[in-house]
């Protein structure tokens, strides 16, 4: 077996964001940020990525804290980690579906170095995090030497591995509105091979029920896994907004999800396969998030 170490490169450790990002813009094309490292460095021992820089983020304040407003938003920091979100109880109680997608991501020891911000940052279409941020129309914060700027997380997502993020940029700030009054979300997924795997198919779903709780007044679905981003299925959507919501309808938006999704075959899955799973796990996503709104 050969070993793997880590290639030669020089370490910088900023103290604020705006020395973080003037590092990255004057190293452009030969430095990458690193949050929580738990797939750059295994990256870069795979020669996968060979950066001459990393710039850390370690000493940078803040960027590892979380504000909850009140029937407003929560606003979290790209080094919050995924352990953090999931031992929050405002966090599992509110934001259940960011919550489910957080403690799903492989086990107590990478949850507790992995971060939002990195997982986001990755840009790869399995991302556990995503489908559910984009369901709750989260929208990212990012500074760079030029000022800042914010969008919705749905189009901070350009391609695998790709993002919007520009020369000399850092996402500082993931800003996730409060959920809807008669509102559920979900996020339901499938693993590669086993429960700590990365998703072969991942589905989230937000339902928004009227005063009567009877019709959906509005509805998002969010795949990821099968995509080179992750997508909304807005013809699914479609289907459900403004109707009661039965299950032949539900069987009829997911079979239009399925349609929808662009997955590939890989050593995790089958694109055949995965087809099928957008269509069951998509029910399943429709149907939790249902009962839960009426619950609401």
């Amino acid at each position: 077996m050969t070993l793997r170490y880590l290639p030669d490169f020089e370490y910088f450790a900023p103290k604020d964001v705006r020395e973080a990002c003037r590092l990255l813009q004057e190293h452009n094309g030969r430095a990458k940020v690193m949050a929580g490292g738990t797939d750059l460095l295994i990256n870069m021992k795979q020669r996968i990525m060979t950066p001459r820089y990393v710039i850390g983020l370690k000493n940078v304040p803040d960027l590892d804290r979380f504000l909850y407003r009140e029937s407003h938003d929560l606003r979290l920091g790209p080094l919050v980690t995924h352990q953090s979100i999931v031992d929050d109880p405002i966090i599992r109680e509110r934001f259940g579906g960011l919550w489910t997608a957080c403690s799903k991501i492989g086990t107590p020891q990478i949850r507790s170095m992995g971060t939002l911000g990195g997982n986001l940052c990755n840009a790869a279409p399995s991302a556990d995090s995503a489908p559910p941020l984009i369901a709750f129309q989260a929208v990212v914060k990012v500074i760079g030497v030029k000022g800042e700027r914010s969008l919705p997380l749905e189009e901070f997502f350009i391609g695998p591995g790709k993002t919007a993020l520009q020369t000399g940029e850092i996402l500082v700030e993931i800003d996730v509105p409060c959920p809807s009054p008669r509102s559920g979300l979900v996020y339901v997924k499938l693993p590669a091979r086993t429960a700590v795997d990365i998703a072969a198919v991942g589905v989230a779903a937000c339902v928004i029920l009227d005063v009567k709780n009877e019709t959906c007044q509005d509805v998002r679905i969010v795949l990821g896994a099968v995509a080179p981003t992750p997508i909304r299925s807005r013809a699914a959507e479609e289907i459900l907004r403004g109707q009661k919501i039965k299950d032949p309808v539900i069987q009829k938006a997911a079979q239009i999800a399925s349609e929808e999704a662009r997955p590939i075959s890989d050593v995790r899955s089958s694109a055949a396969y995965r087809t099928e799973m957008v269509r069951v796990l998509t029910m399943q996503a429709i149907r939790q998030s249902l009962a839960q709104a009426k619950s609401a």
